[in-house]
């Protein structure tokens, strides 16, 4: 059984033909537009609707540009009020995860700046232990975090890797790799191992 990460590219027929045969979603809940204005992603309404009709466990994504501190406390800020809104107040069961793969969040100053929006976070959702991390296994994850304060912290992570291997989790046991983004198929569907947050 797969988790599979849905957005706007995806029809939202998908959620019904992936019932019974999955485990659950990731849905895109949004991302900044270019005045850096945080928008609700065109289909997650649809999406999340879809899922819990089919009874479907549901975690969120927010593709990040933050520039600077400001810009990730205001993401947080739209990620909070949307939870409280569709999810009355709950973390989604599959997580909360921070998409850091737009090349404009990926700088030397990105690890202190994350770890306080998710730090923040936390402190609002009662010690929430699923707010975490998605990106690359090299491009992001060695290049800009220190491996071992993501274990200290006890930051989830959520990696993509298409080549067959899960990098991070075979070089890095100690880290707490919830998903391994492992394939797309025919470019449009993004597929993921989903290994829990454990105690689940």
């Amino acid at each position: 059984m797969s988790v599979y990460d849905l957005s706007h590219w995806q029809p939202v027929s998908r959620i019904k033909e992936l019932a019974g045969n999955c485990e659950g979603v990731i849905l895109k809940l949004g991302e900044p537009n270019d005045e850096y204005d945080d928008q609700l992603d065109p289909h997650f309404e649809e999406f999340l609707s879809e899922a819990r009709k089919y009874n479907i466990p549901v975690g969120i994504y927010y593709m990040s540009r933050a520039r600077d501190m400001h810009d990730f406390m205001r993401e947080a800020n739209f990620i909070n009020d949307c939870v409280y809104k569709y999810f009355d107040g709950v973390e989604p069961e599959l997580g909360t995860w921070i998409d850091l793969e737009r090349k404009e969040v990926m700088r030397d100053d990105i690890q202190p700046q994350v770890l306080d929006m998710i730090g923040t976070m936390q402190s609002w959702w009662n010690n929430s232990n699923k707010i975490g991390i998605y990106g690359s296994s090299v491009n992001l994850f060695e290049q800009y975090f220190d491996m071992d304060d993501l274990v200290y912290y006890d930051i989830p992570l959520w990696v993509a890797q298409y080549n067959g291997e899960n990098y991070i989790m075979d070089n890095y046991p100690r880290n707490r790799v919830v998903l391994w983004q492992f394939t797309t198929n025919n470019n449009t569907q993004d597929e993921n191992h989903y290994y829990g947050f454990g105690g689940d």
